[in-house]
């Protein structure tokens, strides 16, 4: 079925424009700055596993499905997920191991939901042509994960996230989802207090607008606003900070996860990542002395985690026992060489890229900023609380609490994915697309901003005020925080919101690039107002000025939404109901 296009450009103006049996109004006409409309019943916006899956799962209940990527996503990175595929484990076990992983602060209803259905989406990926690896007698080779009692990291070749990715993209094709790649969304619209659609530009330096019955949000995390990331530089949040301004609730925004293994040296692989799972099997961290160090912080192989493992090697470092480039070794020169380079190849790619020998060389490690736990609300649906508006992936929070399982994250993608794109395409069933005109008057108020944005004069760089915020956030909102440190964060982000008020700028791409980084700005308040009000440690948060975890009175979540032009952060007991 050919989708029907409403395209208004330069290379159209000529003729009279029609909107669903509507006139265009003239004063959206005569625009100078190029634009497009598309309408469609679902928008997805996300290329990764998560928004795919959405995509596919709405298109497969019969609604016109919209995908939009930026054609930047985490999800190449995902080695494998957690699936419950071994004798002896079960549903149980796997929703068990997950609330002691979250400390007692995650919404056990997501984690039931998610150990429920996981096996679902393995049967399901099977069936779209996703091969896990089995051995000869046909049963799933899983791995061990830090913090699981069973293994259960299933894995598709050496990357699963890029075979999910190319077998989603076929369904996709298939079902004749309408794809816009590369486009760079910038905000969400709304009307009449639900979420209408989106805007963003492409590469031809056009402002699109997409007007859906219902929008998934599936825009990844936010790893690099921080300058030392395992994460592509475009994940630096966007998400978050156009659901909060849609009206959404967002939850433990203090909860960044550092992935405790990257290199730091060679500096040509500088964030790349070598997975913890190796511990499981023999591989030694070692301090600048040669010493394993673990045991004295109370850690063994069994029960470590990624937060500990990062504060650490962190604390090693700032003690003055790191190694020449300021990191840790990972010594992984006992291990077999088929584990490294072909079951962990996605890991140890990049050192053999740059001529490293993993089974004669140790390389030099630290903690970058991964996952984020935090982000908007959404229930076991994937519904959040504004209508029209769905999320799934890293964007959301609540369901890991206060520490992920390695694994956990691939599996959220895909089962929350399906969740979410259905949710909406049953949304979508008696929904109705905002009215033409008054989308037509939002596209405007839209072209009238990034008018403004696109010409401003003043003597502030907006590439200075990203790597200033992300070293600041690096240096003060790492894997050791303080109430000093946090304060000092505060006051860079308000100095530079400052600054971004007295930018220059010049053209489309430079008004693209000031939004986002009133993002990061926004989203590193929240960071910081949140880490701010948690006075303890849990799990991956840690504060040196509260080393202790407070079961008495911080067993609960930090809510933060907007409230006029004001950020309110409120507190809520954790929720325990699984059912």
């Amino acid at each position: 079925m050919q989708r029907l296009l409403s395209v208004i450009g330069a290379e159209s103006r000529q003729f009279p424009l029609y909107f669903a049996g509507y006139s265009i109004p003239a004063n959206l006409e005569d625009r100078t700055m190029r634009h497009k409309i598309v309408d469609s019943d679902v928008l997805v916006i996300g290329g990764g596993v998560s928004g795919l899956r959405a995509a596919v799962a709405a298109a497969e209940k019969g609604q016109l499905v919209t995908l939009i990527s930026k054609g930047s996503c985490a999800s190449p990175e995902i080695m494998g997920f957690n699936a419950p595929v071994m004798p002896g484990d079960s549903e149980e076990l796997y929703y068990e191991d997950m609330g002691k992983s979250g400390l007692g602060i995650n919404d056990n209803r997501l984690a039931r939901t998610l150990s429920r259905h996981v096996m679902g989406e393995v049967a399901w990926l099977e069936s779209i042509g996703v091969h896990f690896n089995k051995d000869e007698n046909g049963n799933y080779i899983a791995i061990h994960t830090l913090g699981t009692k069973y293994p259960r990291l299933i894995k598709s070749g050496t990357s699963s996230g890029v075979t999910e990715m190319n077998a989603l993209l076929k369904r996709c094709n298939e079902l004749e989802i309408e794809q816009y790649m590369p486009v760079d969304i910038l905000g969400l619209l709304k009307a009449s207090g639900k979420v209408s659609g989106a805007y963003g530009v492409d590469n031809k330096d056009r402002v699109l607008f997409f007007r859906a019955k219902a929008v998934v949000l599936a825009m990844g995390g936010c790893g690099a606003i921080q300058s030392f990331s395992t994460y592509p530089k475009a994940l630096i949040g966007d998400g978050y900070a156009m659901a909060y301004e849609a009206g959404a609730t967002l939850v433990d925004m203090e909860f960044q996860q550092f992935e405790p293994c990257c290199f730091v040296y060679p500096e040509a692989i500088e964030g790349k990542v070598i997975a913890t799972t190796l511990l499981r099997h023999g591989a030694e961290l070692l301090n600048g002395e040669g010493k394993e160090f673990m045991a004295d912080y109370g850690l063994t192989r069994e029960n470590a985690q990624k937060g500990s493992l990062a504060r650490a090697m962190e604390t090693e470092v700032r003690a003055g026992r790191g190694t020449p480039h300021g990191g840790i070794y990972y010594n992984m020169t006992m291990m077999d060489h088929d584990m490294l380079y072909k079951d962990h190849a996605i890991f140890t790619k990049p050192a053999v890229e740059v001529g490293m020998d993993l089974n004669r060389e140790m390389p030099e490690m630290m903690p970058a900023s991964h996952t984020n736990l935090g982000g908007v609300i959404i229930d076991c649906q994937g519904r959040t609380e504004v209508a029209g508006l769905f999320a799934c992936g890293e964007v959301t929070g609540g369901l890991h609490g206060a520490n992920r399982l390695g694994g956990c994250a691939g599996a959220e993608t895909v089962v929350f994915g399906r969740l979410a794109g259905e949710s909406a395409a049953d949304y979508a069933v008696s929904a109705q697309l905002e009215p033409a005109g008054l989308f037509a008057a939002e596209c405007g108020s839209v072209l009238t901003e990034l008018e403004a944005l696109s010409a401003r004069g003043g003597d502030k760089n907006l590439s200075d005020i990203r790597r200033v915020l992300g070293q600041k956030l690096h240096e003060e909102m790492g894997v050791l925080r303080s109430g000093e440190s946090i304060a000092r964060a505060a006051q860079v982000v308000g100095a530079l919101r400052d600054e971004l008020a007295e930018v220059s700028t010049d053209g489309l791409k430079d008004a693209a690039e000031y939004i986002h980084c009133r993002n990061m700005l926004l989203l590193a308040e929240m960071q910081v107002k949140a880490s701010n009000t948690r006075t303890e440690s849990r799990g991956v948060f840690y504060r040196a000025d509260y080393p202790e975890t407070d079961e008495k009175n911080w067993n609960k979540n930090i809510l933060i939404r907007k409230n006029g032009e004001k950020m309110e952060l409120s507190i809520r007991d954790a929720v325990i109901s699984a059912e």
